[in-house]
């Protein structure tokens, strides 16, 4: 059998988190870091059970797109069974994996989230004996974070591969009987996105106590000049966003204000505010989301938009020196 790159897309948008780095399982079931980026030939090695890989739940964004709730032991199932009708009489479809101890349940997010935020959102159903991943708020390069084996692989110490199930008449039954059909299979599940409510307290929280700081747009500063040989990147990296947006919309102690892209709002005005700025997260330089738009990006893609620019002409106006 040959995976093909389109057969494995739904497996790569579902159930990869970090692209940049994996992890390689052992025959102890143990997993070493590669270092390497994770590729469509190593991935199909892994659902031809050659190898098998564990992948790192934060991104390079330090975002997450999916959570894992694992519970090992003899009546981890049970377990993630109640947890899984738990959240289901919330609204949300969770799906349950068999593991060598147990199982996994996984939860797949609408768009990526930061992991503070899913673990501000997702911790209060864990219960004892259940373990919630990613275990960190945030991860880097140098400490990747928490891992999870990829889905359909062969685990390397019960040499078994340990399928997505669901309750049947009473029993535990295998969703689909071949990697082929769990891969259409992950095509087809229901993704779940942070309650707007529960996003806004939990995404204060994470922003290292700034919920005591207000950024008033006209008492805010504009953004810093570029210097030579900087690049785009480079720039976004040393602005602080939160001050300089603030300059255009009143933001509040959460970073929230009215998205000022009203064509993309009912009646062209967002009168519930919608953005959400925030202080950019290790490398990544993304420091605002719109819910409503479901739309975000860095400080130069705010300061295009909001005047209309393109990139070549906004780059030329911050190289002249002209202030934002």
């Amino acid at each position: 059998m040959v995976y093909t790159n389109e057969q494995m897309t739904p497996l790569v948008r579902a159930c990869i988190g970090r692209r940049n780095d994996y992890a390689i399982q052992r025959d102890n079931g143990l997993y070493v870091r590669t270092g390497q980026p994770l590729t469509s030939d190593v991935l199909r090695e892994h659902l031809l059970g050659r190898v098998t890989i564990g992948t790192y739940l934060i991104d390079e964004q330090g975002c997450c797109r999916f959570a894992v709730f694992d519970a090992d032991g003899d009546d981890g199932l049970l377990r993630l069974l109640d947890l899984q009708a738990h959240l289901a009489a919330d609204g949300m479809g969770a799906y349950l994996e068999g593991s060598r101890r147990g199982g996994h349940l996984w939860l797949f997010l609408a768009r990526p989230i930061l992991a503070g935020v899913v673990r501000g959102w997702l911790q209060p159903y864990q219960s004892a004996g259940v373990e919630l991943y990613p275990k960190q708020d945030k991860a880097s390069d140098a400490h990747p974070g928490s891992l999870i084996r990829v889905p359909f692989g062969v685990h390397r110490r019960s040499g078994r591969r340990y399928p997505f199930v669901a309750l049947v008449d009473g029993k535990l039954m295998p969703v689909v009987r071949t990697v082929a059909a769990g891969l259409a299979f992950l095509s087809t599940v229901e993704r779940v996105d942070v309650p707007a409510d529960l996003f806004l307290s939990a995404s204060a929280a994470s922003s290292g106590g700034n919920e005591h700081k207000k950024y008033p747009s006209k008492a805010s500063t504009p953004c810093r000049k570029v210097s030579p040989g900087m690049s785009i990147r480079d720039w976004c990296a040393g602005q602080d966003a939160l001050s300089v947006i603030g300059r255009y919309v009143t933001l509040d102690a959460r970073g929230m204000g009215c998205c000022p892209f009203s064509a993309h709002h009912a009646a062209g005005r967002d009168r519930h505010p919608s953005l959400w700025v925030y202080a950019p997260q290790g490398k990544d330089i993304f420091c605002w989301w719109c819910h409503t738009w479901q739309q975000g990006g860095s400080l130069f893609d705010f300061l295009r938009l909001y005047h209309g620019l393109d990139a070549r002409d906004l780059w030329r106006r911050l190289l002249a020196g002209e202030v934002f």
